[in-house]
């Protein structure tokens, strides 16, 4: 089992001590002897030899390369990047082609497609929305500020506490941030024709953002949902390693000298919280897209598995934290007899199991009934002391809290798929 201290595996650096330029031993580079002699020509086998041994260096080479290129400009990126291209470019053709002072206004259209681009449909959609109408706002507040005397001073203050107004509404947010930018435009390029300028700029800001969603819908999106169980799959794994690290160091010397298993409460939390978010994020990716018409996928069982992770995520915690203050006394002191902490660590072994089965898609009943054994074996142990100890009683408690969650999710998950 590896340390989990967030380090991230690379390919090995190329090795290998400097080369002389003459490729010629130190003494032949050293030596005083009476007359320089030329180097022996190198043919045949001899002279692959160094490209030969520089292959697997180069190879490495370029696989660090590749990777750093790929987290730098990875694949979701680069297709946003070419639908607001194709956006831009639509919008420039299509407002150059408008009637009328329109036409004046034509480059406003692909900032609008560059606004309304983005990962999902649905995303795209809402943000051109708001967009919109922040910017009709701002339009509006601007033409009515050009109608009243005022100091232009008062004027940029009024609009400024408009915009961080507008900001507080949940449904709006950071679409506010166009009202202060359009109402300032209309004032100061709009002079005698600020009506004609307002409907110009917003007009073709808008038709860009049209065109943006229209773009973004056509090219279809990708959906989020294999991703998102793969990231779900790859979590109960990693828990299950976890825990089978967990149920070694209880059987093995006490204190045990390995002491990072006992932070892993907040590292594993984090993972939760991201897999939230990635299971938001898969469920908007299925908003307006067509692609879902084909790509049937039970969201629901997703949303099951997480919470039902992130309710034994919690548990575990109680667990760490209990071990750690019967292994070193911290923050308080727990007594953890030798029998106890056996039995303690069969009922871990027994939920790593259980976990794996989720994960392989095994008998999970099998497995659940091991663990509910082990546990109430730690139980009747637990009791059988004239004063118990709260701490075992707390794994106790959370080991079976853990059971019923991962029987709960594995029941919950969808039929594997044949093939």
């Amino acid at each position: 089992m590896g340390d989990y201290g967030g380090s991230v595996t690379r390919p090995d650096e190329p090795r290998g001590g400097p080369l002389d330029g003459g490729g010629r031993d130190e003494a032949s580079t050293t030596g005083t002897g009476p007359a320089s002699v030329a180097d022996p020509e190198v043919t045949g086998e001899g002279a692959l030899a160094p490209m030969t041994a520089a292959a697997p260096d180069a190879k490495a080479a370029a696989r660090v390369a590749k990777r750093s290129v790929a987290r730098a400009l990875p694949m979701f990126r680069v297709a946003i990047a070419v639908r607001a291209a194709l956006a831009a470019m639509a919008a420039w053709l299509l407002a150059n082609r408008m009637g009328g002072d329109l036409a004046d206004y034509a480059y406003a259209a692909p900032l609008g497609a560059f606004v309304a681009t983005g990962t999902t449909i649905f995303t795209v959609a809402r943000t051109a929305l708001r967009q919109a109408i922040g910017m009709l706002v701002g339009a509006i507040i601007g033409i009515g500020l050009l109608a009243v005397e005022w100091p232009g001073i008062a004027k940029i203050g009024l609009i400024a506490g408009v915009a961080v107004l507008m900001q507080g509404i949940p449904r709006f947010g950071q679409a506010a941030t166009v009202v202060p930018v359009v109402a300032l435009l209309v004032i100061i390029f709009g002079g005698v024709d600020a009506d004609g300028y307002a409907i110009g700029y917003v007009g073709q800001f808008t038709l860009g953002m049209a065109i943006g969603v229209l773009v973004n819908a056509v090219a279809m999106p990708p959906l989020y949902d294999r991703e998102t169980r793969q990231q779900i799959h790859d979590t109960v794994d990693d828990l299950a390693e976890r825990t089978e690290v967990l149920a070694d160091t209880l059987r093995g010397e006490w204190p045990p000298e390995r002491e990072d298993w006992a932070g892993w409460g907040p590292e594993l939390r984090d993972r939760v919280v991201a897999l939230d978010a990635q299971v938001d994020e898969a469920r908007e990716a299925r908003r307006f897209n067509v692609r879902m018409l084909w790509h049937r996928h039970d969201l629901d069982a997703d949303e099951q598995a997480v919470s039902a992770l992130r309710s034994v995520v919690f548990r575990m915690d109680d667990v760490l934290e209990a071990l750690a203050a019967a292994a070193w006394d911290r923050p308080i002191e727990i007594t953890l007899e030798r029998d106890e902490r056996r039995l303690a660590a069969d009922a871990v072994a027994a939920l790593a199991v259980q976990l794996r089965a989720w994960h392989d898609r095994g008998d999970v009943d099998a497995a659940s009934a091991t663990s509910q054994e082990a546990i109430d074996a730690l139980y009747r142990s637990s009791i059988a002391h004239e004063e118990p100890q709260s701490g075992v009683a707390t794994v106790v408690f959370a080991l079976r809290a853990m059971r019923e969650r991962v029987d709960w999710a594995a029941s919950a998950q969808p039929p594997q798929p044949s093939r």
